[in-house]
């Protein structure tokens, strides 16, 4: 892979190639995580994207906050993946944006280990966004939380079939994984799927290319 070095004046989004299956290495709880993580989802101005949100920790309201407190717009089209027991709890209050825009585009999956519900129900929010004429964008969060749902080899070929699908219908799409919550194999095995690594190594991130 070719490595280049982030530079602060410039986003994320310009250092990676549009429509690539990104690997995002760096620590679950950390502000520059998150920062990258919206980055990757803002190649285009919101009115002209599709974005694809698949979350194991976070409610779909706290993402679509932090979209806003970062764009201020809504996306074009936004379709959330909630996995698990992930609790809706900035709903309760009602009436803000990010309740309504979640509210709208939810699916739910209650078991975190079903990979053939998730792969089904992932390829038929890009079909219905097929051929609309705005750029897809996609963030699985996160690998970390399916390895302790699903074993190495059965996250790979998910992720090899997936990958796949991405690469097909265009979409540009970021994968989060901790370094630190796992072994080096595992790390080394999901690296080995990606067009791009990117990740954060002493409060600096660095870009791995094919």
């Amino acid at each position: 892979m070719e490595t280049k070095g982030h530079s602060e004046s410039r986003s994320l989004h310009d250092e990676v190639e549009s429509e690539a299956c990104i690997l995002l290495l760096a620590p679950s709880l950390h502000a520059a995580t998150e920062d990258a993580c919206l980055d990757l989802l803002s190649f285009d101005a919101p009115a002209e994207e599709n974005v694809l949100w698949v979350t194991y920790t976070r409610s779909p309201d706290d993402c679509v906050e932090d979209w806003m407190a970062h764009v201020d717009s809504p996306p074009r089209n936004v379709q959330f993946v909630n996995v698990g027991e992930t609790t809706r709890a900035a709903a309760q209050s009602g009436g803000s944006t990010a309740s309504n825009v979640a509210d709208q585009a939810v699916e739910s999956l209650s078991s975190p280990g079903d990979l053939t519900g998730l792969g089904i129900t992932l390829s038929e929010a890009l079909k219905q966004w097929d051929g609309n004429g705005h750029r897809t964008v996609a963030c699985f969060d996160s690998l970390t939380a399916l390895l302790q749902y699903a074993d190495l080899q059965t996250v790979y070929k998910f992720l090899h079939v997936l990958t796949g699908r991405f690469d097909a219908a265009d979409v540009t799409a970021h994968f989060h994984l901790d370094p630190d919550a796992c072994d080096q194999q595992t790390v080394s095995t999901l690296t080995s799927l990606f067009d791009t690594v990117v990740e954060l190594d002493d409060g600096e991130w660095t870009v791995r290319s094919r």
